[in-house]
């Protein structure tokens, strides 16, 4: 499939798109719902006259009777949401679904791309993430009656999807916001200036505690999972893999989408705090966006050398640890993927058939394996870093070998298995400080291998550039 490269911005265009189809739900105050004269639609009604009125306390009251006395009844939590979301909004004149639109940013310089609500203000910050997070929960709850079919069906998930995707929207791009630091609310400060606000910058800090962005994104990902016609139009233009061109019916592309998130859904699904999963999940997420760090992020002397395609591409055992950037010519086999999206595969190796793979301009300078050439220094290197020990797919799939050609000449030191190999990579990552070593070059080669094998003292050194002291 094509290589997207309009990550930069998706956040920032989606809530746009977004907020204009999810008036029709959530966001829109002034719905007609049809009344019953039972005791749960007369509140409801009175729920409704209270919410046209701006008396949004009052209508959340009525609402929230009316669910006490039938939790079936769906026009009652959609006015219920609606209501807390109102409430809260307007709890500062400034703060309301369209003023919002303002403070998303739409700079789309390819490094220096802000968070959207970088410069929102605590005024109108605080008021918005109470809302969001009540909304969700409230939502959350309603979702699981619709799934068990315990509502009466009159509104259902499919009809707030869009909503509640904007919900889930916000609430990544607040979680993003809160990381950083308070100067980035003034565009022009040294701090915004510098590319501390860049969304690049902001990802890669979150690699130190990643659990809240993690789920953030989950949410998000899910939802396009179970709504994939909310994102499709979407998926299109910003996610990697994703071409969804006019040969594609509606269904086919929804199908695609629908693969696409569940993967990711399943990425970001973390379980008993395993640090490992939330940093590699971190990796595939700001990978997925564009934003990589370039950096040896586990520890194996390589850079970025693993494709986001659910195989092991350097042949230490561990699939898809270090992500490198989406943005580079990464060509997918279409024919492959849709047959698997329609099979209802839909795990990574089956929505990420990749045909070929090769640097952007960034990465032409980055030297993958460490052996001291570059594509730069010479085209063909290209091959030898990016292409497969098998270039044919099928010949990778009956070989059981998907690794880059570069691995033929590196080795891993598998005592105690992947396991072992984890956490001695896990060690070295973490041994930042060139000042004060806890690991040699040379006990890097003897505990690793990898990378590390093709290193001198000098490249060793630049090996610290850009890491956190």
């Amino acid at each position: 499939m094509k290589n997207v490269l309009k990550s930069k911005f998706l956040w920032a265009s989606a809530l746009m798109l977004t907020l204009g189809i999810a008036g029709c739900n959530i966001f829109n105050p002034t719905e007609s719902v049809n009344i019953k004269d039972d005791d749960a639609d007369a509140l409801t009604y009175e729920g409704y006259i209270k919410f046209r009125n701006n008396e949004y306390s009052e209508a959340e009251e009525y609402f929230k009777k009316a669910i006490d006395a039938d939790s079936a009844h769906s026009e009652a939590w959609l006015g219920l949401m609606k209501s807390v979301l109102n409430r809260k909004l307007n709890t500062s004149r400034e703060t309301n679904v369209f003023t919002l639109l303002k403070y998303v940013n739409t700079n789309r310089d390819s490094d220096n791309t802000t968070v959207p609500f970088a410069n929102l203000p605590d005024s109108i910050a605080i008021p918005l993430k109470e809302a969001v997070d009540s909304v969700s929960i409230i939502a959350a709850q309603f979702i699981e009656l619709d799934k068990n079919n315990k509502t009466d069906g009159k509104i259902t998930y499919k009809y707030i999807a869009d909503g509640y995707m904007v919900i889930q929207m916000m609430k990544t791009m607040l979680v993003l916001k809160k990381k950083m630091p308070t100067e980035c609310a003034d565009k022009n400060s040294t701090a915004a200036v510098n590319g501390d606000c860049s969304m690049k910058t902001i990802l890669n800090d979150f690699k130190k505690d990643p659990v809240e962005t993690v789920e953030a994104f989950h949410e998000v990902f899910n939802t396009c999972e179970e709504n994939p016609e909310s994102m499709s139009s979407l998926f299109e233009d910003y996610l990697q893999g994703f071409e969804g061109g006019d040969y594609l019916t509606k269904d086919a592309k929804n199908d695609a989408v629908k693969g696409m998130c569940s993967a990711l859904s399943q990425e970001t699904t973390i379980e008993n705090n395993d640090g490992d999963k939330q940093t590699k999940t971190m990796n595939i997420i700001i990978g997925q966006l564009g934003y990589s760090d370039i950096l040896d992020d586990d520890g194996d002397g390589c850079i970025d050398e693993e494709l986001y395609d659910g195989e092991d591409n350097d042949g230490d055992g561990e699939i898809d640890e270090d992500i490198n950037d989406k943005t580079n010519a990464i060509q997918y086999d279409d024919v492959i993927i849709m047959k698997n999206i329609k099979l209802k595969k839909t795990s990574v190796k089956d929505i990420r058939v990749i045909k070929s793979a090769g640097p952007n301009e960034k990465y032409k300078t980055i030297d993958i394996d460490m052996n001291g050439v570059t594509v730069a220094d010479d085209p063909d290197e290209q091959d030898r870093e990016w292409g497969f020990i098998y270039k044919n797919y099928a010949d990778r799939v009956a070989n059981g070998n998907h690794k880059l050609n570069f691995t033929k000449d590196i080795y891993w030191n598998t005592e105690g298995g992947v396991e072992g190999l984890k956490e001695r990579k896990r060690k070295i990552a973490a041994d930042t400080d060139y000042n004060n070593l806890t690991y040699s070059l040379e006990d890097r080669k003897q505990m690793v291998g990898g990378c590390w094998l093709n290193y001198t003292e000098d490249s060793f050194k630049k090996w610290f550039e850009g890491r956190n002291k």
